[in-house]
């Protein structure tokens, strides 16, 4: 079957690795850190794409991968050369303070390290933990900020005294994807309640009925180490406990990525409010609708990366779930439609990058 986000994906990947080839050559060590402290299929799609990134790039492993704070300790051991890239699961000063104590505590730790914060979302709780970033990135001489959103980068660029570049999420790096075979079923909703703001996900499902998943408990046992990880750093002749860590820790992402992509791969729609939701679709070449408020930074990210993509439509609320849905194509006997009628499926679309306003420029 024709992948219809097969073009818009690969312009994502060349985007991610123009990015990263500002900072790490063929060969250059390298160190990823911040790998996600939760089961949810889509944080961990953000590590597995960003690790596929860098290798491509690298045509190497990395020298150290880390997820607490002995990890920052770590980095002492490894080359001076060695840029520091922390992945964009979470969000940049969401509050959660266990997780931003690990990229404050790098910048001041190691002032002379190239840091590279890759795509995120920036969404600050109050003023004194947007403070406290503007200082700690203000300190930093080598530290370079990526946002994945149009209100993010702005604010990034109006804040914090480095340089800021717009990308995309770095689970675009995994490419498209396969799904498992699985039992039809015609409406799944990947969703989570945000806040009182938010979509209500019983009423959306009072429209349109489906089965509801926020997917993000998957079975502890897939974050095992198993035998399998040690022979592929083994052939890899990664024989350090470092380079066994970093294979484990890519082969636990993949699962859990492969957990989520098993749970969507049998709907023919997908209704999500979750990010990563819609980039696993996109992936998977699904059809999905994504449900947010309006100004939210869901239907932001998919303004910046995914406005051309036919795979996606966005509603603001459950009232505008149906009409979004009949505007979605569908798949029979090998061809697309879309209002009952064949899609022209052009060989490329066009390049939509995200620009800043000048103002902010």
């Amino acid at each position: 079957m024709y992948h219809l986000g097969e073009v818009l994906i690969r312009r994502q990947q060349e985007k991610l690795i123009r990015s990263v080839r500002k900072f790490v050559s063929r060969g250059q060590p390298y160190i990823i850190m911040d790998f996600p402290s939760t089961k949810d299929p889509g944080h961990n799609a953000s590590w597995l794409g960003l690790v596929k990134v860098l290798h491509e790039v690298t045509g190497r492993q990395p020298v150290l991968t880390g997820a607490s704070a002995k990890s920052i300790d770590d980095v002492k051991s490894t080359p001076g050369d060695a840029p520091i890239f922390i992945c964009g699961w979470s969000d940049f000063g969401d509050g959660q303070l266990g997780r931003d104590d690990i990229r404050f505590r790098l910048a001041c730790r190691y002032p002379d390290r190239t840091i590279v914060q890759m795509p995120q979302t920036i969404d600050f709780a109050n003023e004194a933990l947007l403070e406290y970033a503007k200082r700690t990135i203000g300190r930093h001489r080598k530290f370079f900020f990526m946002a994945r959103d149009e209100q993010s980068f702005g604010l990034a660029k109006a804040n914090f005294d480095c340089d800021v570049e717009a990308g995309p999420d770095t689970a675009f790096g995994i490419g498209p994807l396969k799904p498992f075979d699985a039992d039809p079923l015609r409406v799944l909703y990947v969703m989570q309640p945000f806040g009182e703001d938010d979509v209500d996900i019983a009423e959306a499902r009072a429209i349109a009925d489906g089965p509801l998943t926020n997917w993000i408990n998957g079975p502890d046992s897939l974050a095992r180490m198993r035998k399998s990880s040690v022979v592929k750093a083994a052939m890899r002749r990664g024989f350090s406990r470092s380079e066994m860590m970093a294979q484990h820790r890519e082969d636990v992402a993949a699962r859990y990525v492969d957990y989520g992509v098993k749970m969507l791969s049998g709907a023919q729609r997908i209704i999500t409010n979750r990010l990563h939701g819609h980039i696993l679709c996109l992936l998977l070449n699904k059809p999905h609708v994504a449900v947010a408020r309006n100004g939210s930074r869901l239907h932001d990210a998919i303004s910046s990366w995914a406005s051309d993509s036919p795979l996606v439509e966005k509603a603001t609320n459950a009232g505008e779930l149906l009409a979004a849905m009949s505007r979605l194509p569908y798949e029979m006997n090998g061809t697309w439609y879309k209002a009952s009628r064949p899609m022209d499926l052009s060989p490329s679309l066009p390049a939509r990058d995200l620009v800043a306003h000048p103002s902010i420029v």
